[in-house]
């Protein structure tokens, strides 16, 4: 072919095929995912109560004499006995939530805080409608029965309100808010781990042999959560110090509300119930030998751990 013949030039398509892919399938898989999230969280937050069986724990107001095998199933342990295993369940379940949002932030999409607590909210708010009309229908006629039931709702209530400051907090929150969120949730997990020793049942020398992990869990995950936050920044340091305080406080007003309320006599007494959980409260943070160990457990392992994001940080920046 010679230099003067003419180049044949391919037809082009006028209408050139522009069209985006579709990510709709991507988009409904992330949200399927959140919500699957939500619903584990809760689950995983139930666990211990699914484990013993369900039973309602038995009640002081109830219509007829029942063994604990006889008692109908119930999704939460709505008892005036079981008000910080309530409480329990319901934040770590929206704290296991939290983290898995904020890990995965990364690989979901960005509404997906909000489709994780739709499924989370969506099995505590069923299991807690659930328990209610169990724990109403069991129940003796009259005002004290009517104001117990009520107290279990405002408790079940109280512990899901708290779960979703702390889900927010953990899943989008800044780094101290965060590590606040942290530290509600790993002094709720001490209740949690309770419940599921408790499962294992009173025949097993299990519980006993883990007991102390009851104490010592919570102060061990609240320095981890020090750790993590880290204390380079005013705001990161009052972060540390308020989980510290919480460390010291909360404890030992779960230790009163828990021992006020479980006494019968003094239900029907509000002035006296305030008072001994007020005197109970003063006692336990005031204990030198329950309030120190825990503090010092949660100082050595918030040390050890900026120590070791120190270390790590200053090795790549040599390497690099």
């Amino acid at each position: 072919m010679s230099s003067t013949d003419p180049v044949a030039v391919p037809p082009t398509n006028p209408w050139p095929e522009t069209e985006p892919p579709v990510r709709r399938p991507a988009r409904w898989g992330g949200a399927l995912a959140s919500l699957g999230i939500g619903v584990a969280a809760a689950l995983l937050g139930l666990l211990p109560w699914i484990l013993t069986g369900m039973r309602l724990p038995l009640q002081n107001l109830w219509a007829f004499d029942a063994l604990p095998e006889q008692m109908p199933v119930a999704w939460l342990p709505l008892s005036q006995y079981s008000v910080t295993f309530v409480l329990g369940i319901l934040v770590v379940g929206a704290a296991s939530a939290g983290v898995a949002a904020r890990a995965l932030r990364g690989r979901l999409p960005g509404a997906a805080p909000f489709t994780v607590a739709a499924g989370l909210l969506f099995v505590q708010i069923v299991a807690t409608a659930q328990a209610v009309d169990v724990l109403r229908t069991g129940l003796q006629d009259g005002r004290e029965a009517a104001f117990y039931l009520a107290a279990c709702v405002a408790v079940a209530g109280f512990g899901i309100l708290g779960g979703v400051l702390v889900f927010g907090l953990i899943a989008r929150g800044p780094v101290p808010g965060a590590v606040v969120a942290l530290t509600l949730a790993a002094i709720a997990v001490g209740s949690w781990i309770s419940g599921a020793l408790a499962a294992v049942g009173p025949t097993s020398q299990l519980p006993y042999t883990l007991a102390p992990l009851v104490t010592w869990t919570p102060p061990v995950l609240v320095g981890a959560a020090i750790a993590w936050g880290g204390v380079r920044t005013p705001g990161r340091i009052v972060a540390a110090v308020a989980s510290l305080l919480l460390l010291w406080a909360i404890p030992a007003l779960a230790t009163a509300v828990q021992s006020a309320v479980g006494s019968r006599a003094l239900l029907r007494d509000p002035g006296e119930l305030l008072d001994y959980g007020a005197a109970v409260f003063r006692a336990a943070v005031t204990m030198p030998e329950l309030v120190l160990p825990r503090i010092a457990v949660a100082l050595v392992i918030a040390g050890i751990g900026i120590g070791l994001r120190a270390l790590l940080a200053r090795r790549a920046a040599i390497s690099g």
